[in-house]
């Protein structure tokens, strides 16, 4: 997708029992309000991994993803809630290297469809900027690893005692061809 496209409406429709609803999906430059807005719905693993990492509450954390990401990206539906926050930020030690991140609300269960199908493009879209793309995933997050493998990202390396709760951590890096 290129910039110019950022901020297109896709219909998505999903089925619940046997009514078909349709909604609107738009992904747009994250703003800093999106963080107060997802921190409440957040998905439990995403909720897990915040506070293994860091110990703080949801909404302080994807506040300061979204300040040092370059870019920043929010998936939003027709009523402008948020459904999952994604960046990458720049490394401190090289100007090639971003440190990717993406957390989701619980809504995303029902547009996974949309997710899945996009979610290549978008990985493409932060790696415009960065040759490397890389950082740490929760162990415990099987789903999570899968994604990320059918994304392009390799596992480098386990550290068994990451972050404030001192929990294992996988290391994932994609670099651009």
């Amino acid at each position: 997708m290129t910039r110019e496209e950022i901020g297109a409406r896709y219909q998505v429709a999903f089925n619940i029992g046997r009514h078909k609803i349709e909604t609107a999906l738009v992904v747009r430059r994250a703003q800093v309000d999106d963080a107060y807005k997802l921190s409440p719905n957040l998905r439990a693993a995403d909720l897990r991994e915040i506070r293994a990492v860091t110990g703080e509450e949801p909404w302080i954390a994807l506040e300061r993803c979204i300040a040092l990401s370059d870019p920043c990206y929010a998936l939003v539906d027709e009523e402008d809630s948020c459904i999952l926050l994604f960046g990458a930020a720049p490394n401190s030690t090289s100007d090639e290297v971003g440190i990717v991140w993406l957390m989701a609300s619980v809504a995303l269960a029902r547009n996974n469809l949309y997710f899945i199908r996009h979610s290549r493009m978008w990985v493409d879209e932060l790696q415009r900027k960065y040759r490397v793309l890389r950082n740490y995933v929760d162990a415990r997050n099987e789903v999570h690893l899968r994604w990320l493998k059918w994304c392009g990202f390799t596992i480098v390396g386990k550290f068994e005692t990451y972050g404030i709760e001192r929990r294992p951590f996988y290391e994932f890096i994609r670099v651009r061809r």
